[in-house]
């Protein structure tokens, strides 16, 4: 009899860690940052967030909790995909320039500590990416149409997670460097390793995907009319289970989304930004 229990306790242990868990929006509320916000990134810490306009022009700060907001830079593309340090002391980031026609983007790194701006490449006619600090891990991906480049401490390498993979979008690597998380343009949201084996397929519409931890990603959700998109509503995704939380309605016209453990950061077409608060449930 002892036997059995053991073993009826076991299964029943094995069943409660592959229950799925889910996120739950406690609550949403408006930030009136006094001018346009879109595309917005947030420190490791949910502090601060970072922001630009549309066309990524300019990038701009935002203290969540001081409600202080300052000018980083007013260059061409600056807003494009900034990237926070571990500590969110610093960030790593573009500009983009034109010569003879031609844009050259540069690398820059600035300190919320000194105000301070660094140069770390020259503009160059080269495709730049901003590499994300993950730990003490120097981690980035970017797509390549038909390929993604994965790039950790410095060493890159080229994958193709899907065999049919015909265009790959957004991909973003996990806290903890180790998944990667990413969109083919005709299939759909997948996660994968960062080396690209064991792709896995979570949902058909995923768009602008970002991590929540290593367990969740969350991602748009789109309609389309075959020309412009009609709806979108945020998404959340349990990676080990499939299981898919909505957490707004298509209501919103969401442009834009990032996230930390406890909140998700978004904004919409009309330039508006919005913080909400989350929690997740075992």
């Amino acid at each position: 009899m002892k036997t059995r229990t053991f073993i009826l306790a076991a299964a029943l242990g094995v069943c409660a860690s592959m229950s799925a868990a889910d996120i739950t929006a406690v609550y949403t509320k408006k930030v009136d940052v006094g001018c346009d916000a879109h595309h917005p990134t947030l420190s490791p810490n949910g502090e601060v967030v970072l922001f630009t306009s549309e066309d990524y022009t300019g990038l701009k700060s935002f203290n969540l909790s001081t409600q202080e907001k300052s000018v980083i830079d007013q260059s061409p593309k600056a807003g494009f995909y900034p990237r926070f340090t571990a500590d969110g002391n610093e960030i790593v980031y573009r500009t983009s320039i034109k010569e003879d026609g031609v844009s050259r983007d540069d690398v820059k790194r600035y300190s919320f500590v000194s105000n301070d701006k660094t140069q770390l490449m020259k503009h160059s006619k080269a495709v730049v990416n901003t590499p994300a600090l993950v730990a003490d891990t120097y981690a980035f991906a970017f797509a390549k149409k038909q390929a993604m480049e994965v790039s950790i401490n410095g060493v890159k390498h080229e994958i193709n997670p899907i065999e049919y993979g015909y265009r790959y979008l957004w991909p973003a690597v996990s806290p903890s460097a180790t998944k990667l998380v990413f969109n083919e343009i005709y299939s759909g949201l997948f996660v994968s390793n960062v080396d690209g084996t064991e792709a896995k397929f979570l949902t058909s519409r995923g768009e602008f995907p970002c991590w929540v931890d290593d367990r969740f990603v969350v991602a748009l959700s789109t309609k389309d009319d075959g020309y412009v998109i009609t709806s979108a509503k945020i998404i959340a995704i349990e990676v080990a289970t499939g299981k898919i939380t909505e957490l707004t309605d298509d209501s919103v016209r969401v442009d834009g989304l990032t996230a930390v453990e406890d909140k998700i950061v978004y904004t919409t077409e009309e330039g508006e930004m919005y913080v909400m608060n989350i929690l997740i449930n075992e």
